[in-house]
């Protein structure tokens, strides 16, 4: 099989276990939601964001390291594993261990929330270590055994959620289950990984300098990214309450499954950039435009259907609670969580273009250069957040989302010119609104009926009128994600 069709065939194969996995994550929230209550959940969110915070220092840039180290010829898989997972190990004992401690110190969190931190942060340690087998297995082209292993992880803490709440346990029980899930996760792929590396702690400080070096600012962006992400729901956290929490969590939540599939893709392509660039090798520039073509021609449908459906996906997902609930009035209108979702859908349909660009710069080893203007946007984000959400709480973090996700897309795309010559046409573009356009009028006619029916039917509706437009051919159909480079390439 060509190094391309694997691609293509891992990406499909990630797509595939994506969706089940969403699905499984999908019924999972669905209890959680209608068990915990609208603050129940606020407690939830709240949780899980401030532990990401953590969970990105972690990992401290570690695994596009890893994964750029592997993909390069005759790499040292195990020297380099080894190694990486050693420095892992040490960083995810100290920095989760300081997460716990830290959390017990913030005056407004409850013994509930603290609790909480303290079973989140013990289960994200061995996810923190499981990357590095992801890493491993995207390098080979192998991603079908991560895919495997989450299954089983995500569905053993549904079935364990699913028990608790029907023994109406606690929230900390249920919070608990996350740890087993996790674990059973990682030691799948340790065993898989033992296929390919024999693991030992590996203490080679040359390379750990190496690794440390080119990791830092990977860190320092991840860093700064998940505070530009979550700090809107820690802010809303310690300003407004777990009610507020609750009603942006469940869209929020909805935008983070939805970016996802931006993030897989651009995953599998990644490999393939860092070996054309190596390589002097004229075809990146073609992998570049068919992977901004391909993320256009999904980001456009998503949209289309998050904001035409917002209220039954919230109703479907969440339930009718978080249909009417709200704490926030603008012009005498309430805002509720399916609005939330219309706006944040556009901040879905930016965010998949802006994944190419940024990975565009960690391929020629640029992502420095990010950092700047990350701390700017963070910063501008941060401060919006500090003045509005007194008073407009989760829209303002809503619309504040959106403006700066733009800001980004426009500087990424001039910094990833700056540091590579690559041409962009953006001829697909109004040919994807335009089928967009027709699936949104269609969707509206429908949206009365079954909620999983209509999205069926709007994605089709989609496909046909983009096949109309010329937004697809028989060619494109058959071969947009196997040509991302040659088809002879070995």
């Amino acid at each position: 099989m060509s190094l391309t069709r694997r691609v293509a065939f891992s990406t499909i194969v990630q797509i595939v276990g994506k969706v089940i996995v969403t699905a499984v994550s999908l019924v999972t929230i669905g209890y959680l939601t209608r068990y915990l209550g609208v603050a129940g959940y606020g407690n939830y969110t709240t949780i899980f964001a401030y532990v990401s915070f953590w969970a990105v220092l972690a990992d401290f840039g570690f695994f596009w390291v890893l994964v750029r180290e592997l993909s390069k010829p005759n790499a040292p898989k195990e020297h380099i594993l080894n190694n990486i997972i050693t420095l892992k190990l040490i960083f995810g004992l100290i920095v989760f261990s300081l997460s716990i401690i830290v959390g017990f110190f913030i005056p407004q969190y409850s013994l509930t929330l603290k609790v909480g931190i303290a079973l989140i942060a013990a289960s994200w340690f061995w996810m923190s270590l499981n990357a590095t087998y992801v890493g491993l297995f995207q390098s080979q082209l192998e991603m079908y055994k991560a895919v495997i292993s989450e299954i089983i992880g995500r569905t053993t803490i549904l079935a364990g959620v699913i028990w608790l709440i029907f023994h109406q346990n606690s929230f900390e029980a249920i919070l608990t289950v996350y740890i087993i899930g996790n674990l059973i996760n990682v030691l799948i792929n340790y065993y898989w990984g033992s296929k390919y590396v024999r693991f030992r702690l590996a203490f080679d400080r040359p390379f750990w300098k190496l690794v440390l070096k080119d990791s830092l600012p990977l860190a320092l962006l991840s860093i700064i990214g998940v505070i530009h992400f979550k700090i809107d729901t820690v802010i809303l956290s310690l300003m407004k309450g777990l009610t507020d929490v609750g009603i942006y969590g469940v869209p929020f939540k909805i935008l983070e499954i939805a970016t996802v599939i931006p993030a897989i893709f651009i995953g599998n392509v990644f490999p393939i950039l860092t070996r054309y660039y190596h390589a002097n090798d004229d075809r990146i520039n073609g992998a570049i435009q068919k992977s901004f073509d391909f993320l256009v021609i999904l980001a456009i449908p998503i949209m289309v259907w998050l904001m035409m459906l917002a209220r039954p996906i919230i109703d479907l997902i969440a339930g009718r609670e978080y249909i009417t609930a709200s704490t926030v009035n603008f012009f005498n209108y309430a805002i509720t969580a399916p609005l939330i979702l219309v706006i944040l859908a556009f901040y879905v349909a930016v965010s998949f273009l802006l994944y190419i660009f940024s990975n565009i710069l960690t391929v020629v080893n640029r992502q420095a250069s990010q950092i700047v203007p990350m701390v700017i946007i963070t910063g501008v984000n941060l401060a919006l957040n500090i003045i509005l959400v007194p008073r407009y709480s989760y829209l303002a973090s809503a619309i504040i989302a959106c403006i700066t996700v733009v800001i980004m897309f426009v500087w990424w795309i001039i910094l990833s010119h700056r540091y590579l010559s690559f041409r962009l046409a953006f001829k697909v573009v109004p040919r994807a609104l335009a089928a967009g356009l027709v699936m949104g009028v269609g969707l509206y006619f429908l949206r009365d009926l079954n909620v999983i029916l209509v999205s069926l039917a709007g994605f089709l509706i989609y496909f046909a009128a983009g096949y109309l437009v010329g937004l697809f051919s028989r060619q494109m159909i058959k071969s947009l994600l196997p040509s991302l480079g040659s088809d002879h390439e070995s």
